[in-house]
C-alpha cells in the first residue's frame, strides 16, 4: 500500500512542486562543465543579510512550507543563525505541521511516509526511521504520537518536518487506540473498551482520567469524533454534554432527511433505533474558517454551524471553496483551490454496500448526491478498505481512503496478545 500511496502521490498531485525541492524529482545526471566557464562561489549566500534570509524562511511558515524552512536553515552556519530553531521551543505554533495529514498510515513499513500539506496541495514523500525505534499509537494534526516499545511505555510526540520529539514523563495508559495532540502539546488518549479518555502535559508524572457530566456512551463517541477532527479541546467544556446528546440523535434526523427528499436513496439500509452508536455514523465536528462545524455523511450529507453557546445547530448552505471528506472514522476539509478535480461547496461521502464501499459526492446546496464511479472504489478485507479502483489513483480516492481508514496502534495491538 505504501508503494500504491508513493506513485499515487506523484500522479495526482495538481499543484506544482517548487524546483527546490527534490522530494519527487529523480536524481540529476552530473554534467561535464566547460573549464572555461566560472561558476558563482557558494559562498556568496553566506554573506547576505540576516533581515533577507529570515524573510526568506519566514515566507515558508505563511502556508506551513516546514521542510522548505529547515532547508533553508541547513544551508550554512549563518543562516542557522539568523532563523529560529523549531527546536529551541518546541510549543511554537509557527513550527507545528499545521494542515499537513498524513495519508500513509501503514505503521508497519519501513518507515517511509507520505505527507500532504492541505493549505497549498502539496505531497510529500519522507523516510522517518525514527518511527522504527518506537510503537506506533497513531497520528494527530500531522504530529506522529509514539511511545517507547520497552515498559512502562512512556509516550512521545514527534513532527516529522522539524524532526524535533516531545518526550513525556508519563507512561501510556492500557488499551489507548486513539491520540489527539493540542497546540500546546498535551495530549488526549482514548480508550474504547473502557470509554475513558486521559489527559497529560509532557512534565506531568501520569495521564489523568477526564471526568464528564455524563457517563452515556454517546458523550465518549462524541469527543472521540471531536478528536478525530482535532477539535476535542473546543468542546470539552460545559456545553459537551448537550452537545453530545443533539449528536446522537443523528442518525433519526439523517433518516428524515432521506425521506423527505427521496432522491433514490432507497437502496441505503436505514436503521430503525434513533440512538444508533454514534462511532458507527458518518458524522464529526470540524473547524473551518474558524467556525465549528457538525458534519454528517450518509445517506444525506449536511452541514451545520455549531453554536457552543446556545447549544444550537445552523444549517449551512455553503461553505465556499472548500469541500469536506468524511467516513464513520473521520472527517478531512480541505480548499478547492489547491486540488483542481475537487468540486467547491461538496462533501465527498463513503457509502457502504456489503464489503464494498462508493465513494459519493453531494452539493450542500442542493443536496443531489451521486456517485464517482459505477463500480466500487473500495473492498474490506479485514479493518482496512483497500482501494480496487482502476489506476492512476486520483486525489478524490486518496483523501477518501485517508478518511475510512485508521490503522490500529501498534502498543494497542502488543497488549493484545
Amino acid at each position: 500500500m505504501s508503494r500504491e500511496l508513493e506513485r499515487a502521490a506523484m500522479a495526482a498531485r495538481e499543484v506544482p512542486t517548487p524546483l527546490s525541492s527534490a522530494v519527487l524529482l529523480p536524481p540529476a545526471k552530473r554534467m561535464k562543465r566547460d573549464p572555461s566557464c566560472s561558476e558563482p562561489s557558494p559562498a556568496g549566500w553566506s554573506t547576505l543579510p540576516d533581515d533577507l534570509v529570515r524573510r526568506i524562511a519566514d515566507s515558508f511558515l505563511v502556508n506551513n512550507d516546514l521542510d522548505y524552512y529547515m532547508s533553508v536553515r541547513g544551508v550554512c552556519p549563518s543562516w542557522r543563525a539568523a532563523t529560529d530553531d523549531p527546536s529551541s521551543d518546541t510549543r511554537d505554533p509557527r513550527f507545528h505541521p499545521r494542515g499537513w495529514v498524513v495519508l500513509d498510515e501503514d505503521f508497519q513499513g519501513d518507515g517511509r511516509r507520505v505527507l500532504l500539506n492541505t493549505l497549498t496541495g502539496r505531497f510529500l514523500r519522507k523516510k522517518l526511521p525514527v518511527l522504527l525505534d518506537y510503537y506506533v499509537m497513531g497520528t494527530s494534526g500531522g504530529f506522529f504520537v509514539l511511545a517507547d516499545k520497552s515498559p512502562p511505555h512512556t509516550a512521545h510526540v514527534l513532527n516529522p518536518l522539524t524532526c524535533c520529539m516531545v518526550r513525556f514523563a508519563a507512561p501510556v495508559p492500557h488499551m489507548v487506540v486513539l491520540s489527539e495532540v493540542d497546540s500546546s502539546l498535551g495530549l488526549a488518549l482514548f480508550c474504547d473498551s473502557s470509554r475513558r479518555i486521559y489527559r497529560a502535559a509532557p512534565d506531568s508524572e501520569s495521564f489523568v482520567a477526564v471526568k464528564t457530566k455524563s457517563k452515556k456512551a454517546a458523550v465518549y463517541d462524541c469527543f472521540r469524533k471531536a478528536a478525530v477532527g482535532g477539535v476535542y479541546a473546543e468542546i470539552s467544556g460545559l456545553k459537551s454534554t448537550i452537545l453530545a446528546e443533539m449528536i446522537a440523535f443523528l442518525p433519526m434526523f439523517m433518516r428524515i432527511g432521506a425521506q423527505m427528499q427521496n432522491r433514490g436513496l432507497e437502496n441505503i439500509n436505514f436503521s430503525d433505533d434513533p440512538h444508533t452508536d454514534v462511532k458507527d455514523i458518518q458524522s464529526s465536528l470540524v473547524v473551518l474558517s474558524g467556525q465549528m462545524l457538525l458534519v454528517s455523511g450518509a445517506p444525506v450529507p449536511f452541514v451545520s454551524q455549531v453554536d457552543m453557546d446556545a447549544a444550537t445547530l445552523h444549517p449551512l448552505r455553503s461553505i465556499g471553496r472548500f469541500a469536506i471528506f468524511i467516513s464513520n472514522r473521520r472527517c478531512l476539509a480541505v480548499d478547492t483551490d489547491m486540488f483542481r478535480s475537487i468540486e467547491a461547496n461538496c462533501v465527498y461521502f463513503i457509502q457502504l454496500l456489503g464489503s464494498s464501499a462508493y465513494i459519493c459526492k453531494s452539493n450542500i446546496e442542493d443536496r443531489k448526491v451521486q456517485r464517482i464511479s459505477e463500480n466500487p472504489d473500495f473492498v474490506k478485507q479485514g479493518k482496512r478498505f483497500v482501494l480496487i479502483a482502476c489506476r492512476p489513483v486520483t486525489v478524490i480516492q486518496l483523501l477518501s481512503s485517508y478518511t475510512i481508514n485508521i490503522p490500529d496502534s501498534q502498543l494497542a495491538w502488543q497488549q493484545m496478545l
